[in-house]
């Protein structure tokens, strides 16, 4: 069946290459992280503590003036940067890398499902039950991805923001809510159902026949 559908052959590789990937990545996470608990000298530490925070505000110090040498104070509101801090606690980046290790173990399970979906299609079987329900898992696996990191995140920067007192600087924990990819998973959960139903309806039909 695969020589006669050369594109779901093509797929399948494709999957499997990335699946591979996945897992190469996934395997670099663990050891970054057993490298940062052990303290070792290999991992550059200064380069993986910066980490994403938002602020209120940060006061500028230093006062500017004008074209009518009125002295002025200035500060920057509502914003987004990295925020990097020598001697920090481990913990911090624990908790970003756990945000990457759930949303990558998240989308090695999509990988996982398609391939289960495309591995079938190559046997001939397209309009089946059991695709459907492989993607409706493949829905909840999205939904996973554009919920739990970002939750992971936001209760990290909760954490930042009760734990560290920076002189002229107001941090804030944001919560960044992903309506795509949310949107997305709704839309993949709808056409699962869809596929589901009509399986089920063509399964009822044979059997009328």
């Amino acid at each position: 069946m695969s020589s006669k559908y050369p594109f779901i052959k093509a797929v399948s590789i494709i999957l499997r290459i990335i699946w591979y990937l996945q897992w190469l990545f996934l395997l670099a996470l663990i050891v970054i992280s057993i490298l940062l608990s052990t303290n070792s000298s290999i991992v550059n530490i200064d380069k993986l503590k910066g980490f994403n925070v938002q602020f209120t505000k940060i006061n500028i110090p230093n006062s500017i003036s004008n074209t009518d040498n009125l002295q002025s104070d200035i500060y920057l509101s509502n914003g987004e940067g990295r925020l990097h801090i020598k001697n920090i606690e481990h913990r911090f980046i624990f908790y970003r890398l756990l945000s990457v290790f759930v949303d990558t173990l998240l989308f090695i399970f999509v990988i996982f499902l398609l391939q289960k979906i495309f591995s079938g299609l190559k046997t001939g079987s397209f309009f089946v039950k059991q695709n459907g329900v492989y993607i409706r898992k493949i829905a909840y696996a999205v939904l996973g991805i554009a919920l739990l990191p970002k939750i992971i995140d936001y209760v990290t920067n909760i954490y930042i923001t009760n734990n560290l007192d920076i002189d002229g600087i107001v941090l804030k924990a944001r919560f960044d809510f992903d309506y795509r990819t949310t949107s997305l998973a709704l839309l993949i959960f709808v056409i699962a159902k869809v596929f589901i139903k009509g399986a089920e309806l063509r399964e009822d039909h044979d059997l009328t026949i």
